[in-house]
């Protein structure tokens, strides 16, 4: 007996449309990981392969001196160490500041609390780097200058707004029930903010700590402005300080900038879950 032939498989409009997000999301992946490749293929390279014609994607003999110059004969792993506690103080100070303001944003009601929220949301269509002359201005006035703590406080007083009014909506998102409930069992706000709302909003706060990091890790004009001292600069500083006026060795550079690359990405695959969930939990209020 033989089998009933299969029917050709209809191309229906969400199968065309689903196919068509698919082929986007590959552009845009590729278009972003396209840049990293080349980056590894130049770390990978020597300074005669680098200028060579037509360039080679896959060089003919790889090697890591490039990386191991880097970390032994520079100073990119102290660049790495600044980076590390400059990113992980300021979204500290980011938290600590930015969640209480949320909570507050989003229960308590008060007078003025409409053009507050205006305020916030207009703040973020500013660039940093038109604050620069009247940021450094204050920082110097304070005596921070070319101090981790002039930058710590610079990059948590930006990116405050911004971290308090994503965390608000996701606290909006939290039934009412439960405050109420926290409240008729005698909490207090702190009670309330730290045993019921924070593990709530768990994924969302881990979203908005790794965006945080990541914006913390890469910033490069406000450093470049506010720190004079090559012992204290970052690593986006450190790598723009290999380069030179007359000979660049791009394959050093292709190294180190790679090498700064590593933690960030290592953070999101490890972290990446839960960055997913709070971007997936941000796109439903309920």
């Amino acid at each position: 007996m033989t089998a009933p032939a299969r029917s050709p498989r209809i191309l229906t409009p969400a199968l065309r449309r689903r196919w068509l997000i698919g082929a986007a999301l590959a552009l845009v992946a590729i278009a972003f990981l396209f840049p990293q490749l080349w980056l590894v293929s130049l770390s990978l390279k020597d300074r005669g392969a680098v200028f060579a014609y037509p360039p080679q994607w896959i060089p003919d003999h790889p090697s890591l001196v490039n990386y191991v110059f880097a970390l032994t004969a520079t100073q990119v792993p102290w660049y790495l160490w600044n980076s590390v506690k400059v990113a992980a103080l300021a979204t500290a100070l980011t938290l600590a500041v930015g969640i209480p303001a949320a909570f507050v944003l989003s229960r308590e009601r008060f007078a003025g609390r409409g053009p507050l929220l205006a305020i916030l949301l207009a703040v973020q269509m500013l660039s940093p780097v038109v604050l620069l002359l009247p940021l450094y201005s204050l920082v110097e006035r304070l005596g921070l200058a070319d101090t981790h703590t002039g930058l710590v406080l610079t990059y948590a007083a930006i990116q405050v707004p911004f971290t308090a009014w994503v965390l608000k909506n996701f606290l909006d998102a939290i039934p009412p029930a439960l405050f109420e409930a926290a409240r008729l069992d005698g909490a207090s706000r702190m009670r309330t903010l730290w045993s019921i709302a924070l593990p709530v909003i768990g994924p969302g706060l881990a979203a908005t700590t790794i965006f945080n990091l990541a914006a913390y890790w890469s910033e490069f004009a406000l450093a470049l402005v506010l720190l004079d001292s090559q012992a204290r600069f970052t690593i986006p500083l450190g790598v723009f300080s290999l380069q030179s006026a007359y000979e660049t060795e791009w394959q050093l550079v292709a190294a180190a900038s790679f090498i700064g690359l590593v933690p960030m990405m290592a953070a999101f695959v490890f972290l990446q879950r839960y960055f997913i969930a709070g971007l997936t939990a941000g796109a439903v209020k309920g």
